[in-house]
């Protein structure tokens, strides 16, 4: 006979943006700059944005800085020729965001890695027509004492690359300066990698 499952056995399902977390992480690393974007949304960022069935409530997003000082970047086989981003991953409905963050970082980069700094919360409001979906990144600072990353899932990622914090605005531009299909999701992907560069140059 299958028992009903009991209340410590039943997974919370957390809020997109918790204040409480966003208070512990900054009590341990920072306060992050806050920011909130207004998108209009295209066919390709509504294919996903609007998923009913999404398995995350926001995405961690990951900066790690080598011994060499310079930030990892990552490109996919779907992406357009020369486009490098900041590294991020999912968190799941019932993951804490560190502990989302450790894992991605784990899975698309085996590199150990140290939390540096909490460095911002980006919370989108996308519109489509009349329908209007959020999402949220958290963004880190992390520093790792080596630069050979290696990504354990099978075809997740097709190529690594480093630039330094100062070079950060040219990724951003790229992303930015995108047309076609992906127009408006470079659009979207720069907005991290500017916080990032304002947040790196405020301490160099």
């Amino acid at each position: 006979m299958t028992l009903p499952p009991t209340a410590n056995s039943i997974q919370t399902r957390r809020p997109m943006i918790s204040e409480e977390e966003i208070e512990e992480l900054a009590a341990r690393y920072g306060q992050p700059m806050r920011r909130g974007h207004l998108l209009q949304a295209d066919e390709y960022i509504r294919r996903y944005r609007w998923r009913t069935d999404s398995d995350r409530r926001a995405e961690v997003v990951f900066v790690i800085q080598d011994p060499a000082n310079r930030i990892l970047l990552h490109a996919k086989a779907h992406y357009p020729a020369h486009i490098y981003r900041i590294l991020s991953g999912g968190v799941g409905w019932e993951e804490a965001i560190e502990a989302a963050m450790m894992r991605e970082v784990a899975e698309e980069t085996n590199l150990p890695v140290m939390i540096e700094r909490f460095l911002g919360v980006i919370v989108y409001e996308f519109r489509y027509r009349d329908e209007t979906a959020h999402f949220a990144s958290y963004i880190f600072h992390l520093r790792t004492d080596f630069s050979e990353p290696v990504c354990v899932r099978d075809n997740e990622i097709s190529a690594f690359h480093t630039v330094l914090p100062s070079q950060l605005l040219d990724v951003s531009n790229e992303l930015r300066n995108l047309i076609g299909d992906r127009r408006g999701w470079g659009q979207w992907r720069a907005l991290a990698v500017d916080l990032v560069y304002e947040q790196l140059m405020r301490t160099m």
